[in-house]
């Protein structure tokens, strides 16, 4: 493939057109004035109006943050979002985010979610703090996790953070999570959900307000769907526990447990044919004949989370923050050989002897496999403060270690049995892969002047990875036992600056780091390959003044060691090597202007430019630019209403393949992604003491994709025996109607 060198822009002139947006701003802020009592008592007006309108905004921008944020406040997430939704739902109105569940909005898992053009597990995603992921390579499973009804805050951090900033993917970003806050009332809250697609979720939730015990809440939650695709039915209960026990004046232990099942039928994308044949909502058939029929594809997940936290103020200057979890996640499933295939010719399964002789062939028997996943993970997170006249010295380790079992074997559907193949055995891998990682660090705010703080510091992480191996994901499957420890530090610098009340600057530079997958052993020869890393140079604004909240930044990450197959010279097999990497750049601007104190119109855009190094081949799954908009309305009344519109600029769906000549990766586009617009609206009462104990009675309705917008929004790769490419689509127009009851 013939390359073009990259043109790359020039980082000063980058940081110098992010800073004139920074000025530009400053028209928003209104001119400074002498300090007379009226005007003082106009501007605290100003900013309380603020301050109203974004307890519901889709995002706020933190005056605090050294790198681009934003959060997403629990009164968006309890009047905009359905109870029964996953993660993915809770952000993807947000700058740069691109999520898409194509069962319909909180249901299923979420088939894409980006950050920047980073894919889910290339980024961090935490839970109260604590980073979580699968043991392979980091991925999230997210109706398997929990949902929006138990959560106080989502936060969105564009960058690697700190050097306090934990996690084994920082690399590209933070998806951050954190349970509500147990209510000092005591009540009883039924909840409920019915709308499109027969979904139906029901929910109890118990407060204790305070007592001797803490503050503590447990919430219990049942959901069925038969999902917007066909034969994608789902089912999901929820369990959680928290309770919040101030022990003295100086000391909080707070104890979380939380247990998620669910079972669902598994997709896998749909080809333009089947498309064209029957319908964009085609997922699973109702032929037993063809390898699509939806019971082949069972999926069972279950999930939990566990943790005790003691907060500790040791001294009047000395802060301790100590976390220890465990969380464990299983997936047992069955699937046919490839759920896209509708055509009931693709069949046939032969077995073999132990000696690897063929023995039969039934020309009509459904191929398919049954396999297993179960990790375990132990960690603590140890954080020491000691605030200074001249500001905090920050130190602490996070450790976690996973314990992780997979096995597949080749399943006959028609008979039930499974399938000895020609390697002499029905597996196509067993293993057992440990994970150990130590990340100490050491962070110095530092106030220079009292309105500029600098933040140096440095984390250094060390990743072992273990695998043990019966059977190795080869051909054929092999025995493995394999070790290899990955360490790097990461420094980092930030800085934030107060230009005057209700305005800050901040610039951060900092090193990023993502250890290799567990996919570069499972191959007959494993080669020497680096983590991946990224250097992120970042410069932005927040502002809050008079009716405004606005953030803006500018990013430019040099991404180097990016991993990829490559052919073994003189023979069939692939394994993998380091690519010289590629190149991420880009704006985003989100703002809020208040009207008046309870109706407000919110956008947000971004332009996010990811290319490879040395050619002008865009990173897969990375939209090239993306907006929102919406009218936010929420009266003291009790009325609260929103309309938020996400438009989804293009993308390719691929960005590389093997050279069927050389076995080298060849850089090339394809499959491309036209934008996607959607809608949704939020409407809803809340009814205050009406008497007989009723607290709070609310009624609401949620519309999702309220234009019936059918497109192709996603790229779900190849299917096995036609080579057709297959995609995802966008669920049509649903309706759910909430309703909230809350006594005491």
């Amino acid at each position: 493939m013939t390359t073009k060198p990259e043109t790359r822009p020039n980082r000063a002139r980058l940081m110098m057109g992010a800073a004139a947006v920074a000025l530009a701003l400053a028209a928003l802020a209104p001119p400074a004035r002498a300090a007379d009592a009226p005007a003082a008592d106009a501007e605290i007006a100003e900013i309380a109006v603020v301050a109203k309108v974004m307890r519901v905004s889709p995002s706020n921008v933190p005056l605090e943050a050294t790198e681009p944020t934003s959060i997403v406040p629990e009164g968006f997430l309890r009047d905009n979002i359905v109870p029964l939704s996953s993660f993915d739902d809770m952000v993807k109105f947000q700058p740069s985010v691109y999520a898409q569940s194509p069962n319909g909005p909180g249901l299923g898992k979420a088939e894409t979610l980006s950050l920047r053009g980073f894919q889910d597990s290339q980024f961090n995603i935490t839970f109260d703090g604590i980073p979580f992921g699968d043991a392979t390579d980091l991925h999230h499973t997210s109706s398997a996790l929990f949902v929006a009804h138990d959560m106080g805050q989502a936060e969105v951090d564009r960058g690697p953070g700190t050097a306090s900033t934990i996690g084994k993917a920082t690399f590209g970003g933070t998806l951050g999570f954190l349970s509500k806050t147990p209510s000092e009332d005591p009540g009883v809250t039924a909840y409920g959900t019915y709308g499109s697609w027969n979904t139906k979720g029901i929910g109890g939730e118990v407060d204790t307000g305070r007592t001797v015990l803490g503050r503590m809440f447990f919430d219990v939650q049942r959901t069925t769907s038969d999902g917007y695709l066909t034969g994608a039915e789902e089912q999901r209960t929820n369990y959680f526990f928290k309770d919040v026990l101030d022990i003295g004046e100086r000391t909080t232990v707070t104890l979380v447990a939380s247990k998620n099942h669910s079972f669902e039928y598994t997709t896998q994308g749909v080809t333009l044919a089947d498309l064209a044949k029957y319908g964009d909502n085609w997922g699973l058939g109702n032929n037993p004949a063809a390898q699509s029929y939806y019971k082949y594809q069972p999926s069972r997940y279950s999930s939990d989370f566990d943790y005790i936290r003691v907060q500790s103020e040791l001294t009047d200057s000395v802060k301790l923050d100590n976390t220890a979890y465990t969380n464990g996640f299983g997936h047992h499933y069955k699937e046919s050989s490839d759920a896209s295939d509708s055509n009931p010719k693709d069949v046939g399964v032969t077995f073999y002897n132990a000696a690897g002789k063929k023995v039969a062939t039934y020309a009509s028997d459904i191929p398919g496999k049954e396999a297993n996943a179960n990790y375990r993970t132990f960690g603590d997170t140890l954080r020491l403060t000691d605030s200074l006249s001249f500001g905090d010295i920050k130190a602490g380790v996070w450790y976690d270690r996973q314990l992780d079992h997979r096995h597949s074997e080749s399943y006959d559907w028609t008979q039930g049995v499974l399938v000895t193949g020609k390697y002499g055995t029905p597996y196509t891998y067993k293993y057992r892969d440990l994970n150990t990682t130590w990340q100490p660090y050491v962070e110095f705010d530092w106030k220079v002047t009292p309105d500029l703080t600098l933040i140096p510091g440095v984390k250094v992480t060390s990743f072992t990875r273990d695998v043990d191996a019966l059977y190795n994901k080869t051909k054929p499957p092999a025995p493995l036992n394999y070790s290899e420890t990955y360490t790097e530090p990461q420094p980092s610098i930030a800085a934030h600056y107060t230009i005057e009340e209700g305005w800050t600057a901040y610039a951060q530079v900092a090193k990023g780091f993502l250890a290799p997958p567990i996919d570069v052993f499972q191959v007959a020869k494993i080669a020497s390959i680096k983590p991946e890393e990224t250097m992120n140079y970042q410069v932005g604004t927040a502002v809050q003044r008079g009716r405004w909240m606005v953030g803006a930044d500018a990013y430019y990450i040099d991404f180097s060691n990016y991993i990829s197959t490559s052919q073994v010279p003189g023979t069939t097999e692939t394994t993998f090597v380091n690519g010289s990497g590629a190149i991420y750049k880009g704006l985003e601007l989100e703002t809020q202007y208040a009207l008046t104190d309870a109706l407000s119109l919110y956008a947000n855009a971004s332009l996010n430019h990811a290319q490879y190094k040395d050619n002008y081949v865009w990173v897969a799954d990375t939209p090239q630019w993306m907006a929102t908009t919406g009218v936010m309305y929420d009266s003291p009344e009790g009325l609260y209403f929103s309309a938020i519109g996400k438009v989804v600029g293009p993308f390719y769906g691929q960005d590389n393949t093997t050279d069927a000549k050389t076995g080298q990766p060849d850089f090339a586009n394809a499959y491309r992604i036209h934008p996607v617009f959607t809608a949704d609206v939020s409407v809803g009462w809340r009814l205050k003491d009406l008497g007989y104990h009723l607290v709070d009675v609310t009624p609401s309705l949620k519309i999702g994709n309220v234009f019936d917008t059918h497109r192709i929004n996603g790229f779900a790769g190849t299917q096995s025996a036609t080579g057709q490419a297959l995609y995802w689509t966008t669920p049509g127009r649903s309706v759910f109607f909430n309703l909230s009851v809350t006594g005491w």
